[in-house]
């Protein structure tokens, strides 16, 4: 008799648009991951990176997810503790800046919006929010403190510089969300990088 398969792990049931390429934010080769893997390593230069798509789907309220996803699980719960502590210590080290809170949480949405649409690594675009307002140094103790993998750490520190060399799709991410903030506070809005931002920016525009 054939085992019963959980709906949501069963890739019968799954949509064409569960299974995508995303592009390597290192090499630019292309990746193939399923909607529930929580990271890959490109095959051609070994970065590794997180699923910029990644979807919980059931798992976000089945009592069984533990069991049957238990590495997305774990992968879930970890960002989410990695965000909350990171924010944490940023927060207390911008004291003197009552209105961050409110900007690191816009941020992030905003981040997850162009994540969804784009690609990117969310692990480094969400830290990189996280840490605009502290100097490199503190960020590198920071992550060093969190027990950031070495190869995430550099991968967030190199978007914070803003090196134009090496600008990928964590940094334009980056920089499109700093802009959106800007624009939202009632500044002017810069050239944006991304397509999911530039429509944001255009919705915002006042029509004539």
């Amino acid at each position: 008799m054939e085992q019963i398969k959980c709906p949501g792990q069963d890739t019968r049931y799954w949509k064409s648009d569960d299974i995508f390429t995303v592009e390597c934010p290192t090499c630019g080769a292309e990746i193939e991951f399923f909607k529930d893997d929580t990271r890959r390593r490109c095959a051609w230069c070994g970065h590794l990176f997180y699923n910029p798509k990644i979807e919980m789907g059931c798992a976000e309220w089945c009592q069984y997810a533990d069991k049957c996803v238990p590495e997305l699980v774990k992968e879930r719960q970890a960002m989410q503790t990695f965000k909350e502590r990171l924010k944490e210590r940023a927060l207390s080290l911008a004291a003197a800046d009552p209105d961050l809170a409110a900007r690191l949480d816009r941020g992030l949405a905003l981040a997850t919006d162009l994540l969804k649409a784009e690609g990117g690594d969310p692990k480094v675009v969400f830290a990189a929010i996280l840490l605009q307002k502290v100097s490199l140094d503190q960020a590198r103790d920071l992550l060093a403190d969190l027990e950031t993998e070495p190869e995430i750490a550099q991968a967030i520190l190199e978007v914070l510089r803003g090196e134009p060399q090496k600008a990928d799709i964590n940094q334009q991410i980056y920089q499109d969300v700093l802009a959106l903030l800007e624009a939202e506070a009632g500044g002017a809005v810069p050239s944006l990088h991304t397509r999911t931002a530039q429509k944001r920016a255009e919705k915002r525009r006042p029509h004539p």
